[in-house]
């Protein structure tokens, strides 16, 4: 009964105050929105944007308008009209600027705004000074991820300094870590890195970063050659992470280093099962060969070899197939690993690996992420077709979420197909690291060869068993020999039993051959 009066009483409202496009005003619609009638007040002010009848009037419209877009939930589309008064930059008749970019930040903390989005919200340049401190994180943060991604290294660590506590802190304290570590900065990284893992809440978006900054940390102490303890940084990757296997893969260059080599070809024995036939990982086939090649077993060698030979081969045609078809084409590459991802390709199988990294990357994750907000927006856009349709809000509002949409799909597009010529770049230089390690082994050149893997004194303190997680030596242990099946909750633990057979009389040229 409640809502059939409120309803009674909007109608005659608008008969009273003039709903068509011409008749709505400015007054029309604050009425509107003081009665919370954000419906109608949404398609009022739209109406009395293009028709002002006051100085200034135009401003307040559009600041309305979003903000009814906004009590409905319509946040991607709200942000079109906030955009269009930062754009405008903090003039003296823009008074709402500081609220529209408020607003914008809010909205990208909570859903993504999309990277394509923000680029062009920020190419209307902003004395910096004039930025008021609510505002700050979002603005900085942001023109700190721009420089970032142009390589202007210097200029994003400035502007990511400036951006004060709040959502944007913690992830621009992760980018000057990243900085930090470029600039050889090794301990102030680590130092960013830490503050990153212990401020990260438990939620989704915390979790992200926390993990993110685990990876780091391991790397970083892999670079300052702390091998140990780069392992234990790799170990806080769950399982259940995309990032898991790229942490195994890691970690087995640190077991190398430290000439743990048992542990390199069990962790690499994970890699290697079915479970993960459409994971990336061509470069842990070079590190299986030269790890067998530490241990003098120079036929394994030659089996490794034999099979990255035979897995990637036919990803390296695809994937030349792929580029070439595509390379004028950003979003229909997009659109290749869109159907990848969602079951619906059925072309260029070999090079399903390719695609599969392509697919778990930030890149691709926002741009879907980009296209799932619209298209939940233009689904919802018919519920109002009969109010928003007789004005044009409803087309200018759908035009705005599908070039959206294009924006993201083409941006991504482009970034994942240069991530792709990269891949292909990767596997040729891999290819070539087959080739050389063959020939030094034919011509019994093997000893110099292995003189060139430059590993660490072993530690002996560290007492890795399987895994990444130290077990004490002192504790009863089972094992159990691998007899051709794996097991989905040993993945992960396996460990070698090998002997090195160096210097034990073998012919390393006839080894070889």
């Amino acid at each position: 009964m409640r809502q059939g009066l409120k309803y009674i009483v909007s109608s005659l409202l608008a008969l009273s105050l003039g709903a068509g496009p011409v008749l709505a005003d400015y007054r029309a619609a604050t009425a509107y929105y003081a009665r919370r009638d954000y419906i109608s007040a949404a398609n009022a002010y739209f109406q009395a944007s293009g028709y002002p009848k006051a100085p200034g009037e135009k401003e307040r419209s559009e600041w309305g308008l979003a903000q009814s877009l906004t009590r409905l939930g319509f946040y991607y589309s709200a942000s079109k009209y906030y955009s269009v008064i930062v754009r405008r930059g903090p003039t003296q008749n823009n008074v709402y600027f500081v609220k529209a970019l408020e607003e914008l930040g809010r909205i990208n903390s909570t859903i993504n705004l999309g990277q394509s989005h923000i680029v062009q919200l920020f190419k209307t340049r902003i004395d910096p000074s004039l930025v008021p401190q609510q505002a700050a994180g979002f603005y900085f943060y942001y023109l700190g991820i721009e420089a970032f991604n142009q390589r202007k290294y210097e200029q994003a660590f400035a502007y990511f300094q400036k951006v004060p506590n709040g959502p944007y802190l913690i992830k621009a304290q992760f980018h000057m870590g990243v900085i930090s570590n470029l600039r050889g900065a090794h301990s102030k990284a680590i130092s960013y890195f830490e503050r990153v893992r212990s401020s990260a809440d438990r939620g989704e978006d915390g979790e992200w970063i926390r993990e993110q900054a685990n990876l780091n940390l391991a790397r970083v102490h892999y670079e300052v050659k702390r091998y140990r303890d780069s392992i234990e940084y790799y170990a806080q990757i769950p399982r259940n992470s995309d990032n898991w296997l790229e942490a195994l893969f890691e970690a087995a260059w640190a077991f190398f280093m430290m000439q743990k080599h048992n542990n390199t070809l069990g962790t690499i024995h994970t890699l290697h099962s079915p479970f993960f036939e459409n994971r990336f990982f061509p470069e842990s086939y070079i590190l299986q060969a030269i790890t067998f090649l530490r241990l003098c077993r120079y036929s394994a060698v030659k089996d490794s070899l034999g099979k990255f030979k035979t897995r990637y081969k036919g990803v390296f045609d695809d994937l030349a197939r792929v580029i070439e078809k595509n390379k004028a084409d950003p979003k229909g590459f997009f659109k290749l690993v869109y159907d990848y991802r969602t079951g619906s390709l059925n072309e260029y199988r070999r090079a399903w690996a390719i695609l599969d990294a392509l697919s778990r990357t930030d890149i691709y994750k926002e741009a879907g992420q980009t296209m799932r907000f619209a298209d939940n927006e233009l689904a919802r856009l018919s519920r109002y077709s009969s109010v928003w349709g007789r004005t044009g809000l409803q087309d200018d509002i759908s035009g705005f979420l599908r070039n959206k949409k294009q924006a993201a799909t083409k941006d991504a597009g482009r970034r994942l197909f240069d991530k792709a010529t990269g891949y292909y770049a990767y596997l040729k230089e891999l290819s070539d690291q087959t080739i050389g390690i063959n020939t030094e082994m034919v011509l019994g050149r093997v000893d110099s060869l292995r003189a060139q893997l430059k590993v660490g004194t072993a530690d002996k303190k560290a007492n890795f068993i399987g895994g990444l997680q130290e077990l004490n030596v002192s504790q009863d242990l089972e094992y159990w020999p691998f007899e051709g099946e794996y097991w989905e909750d040993e993945l992960g633990g396996y460990v070698y039993n090998l002997e090195s057979r160096c210097g034990k009389g073998e012919d390393n040229g006839a080894a070889a051959k």
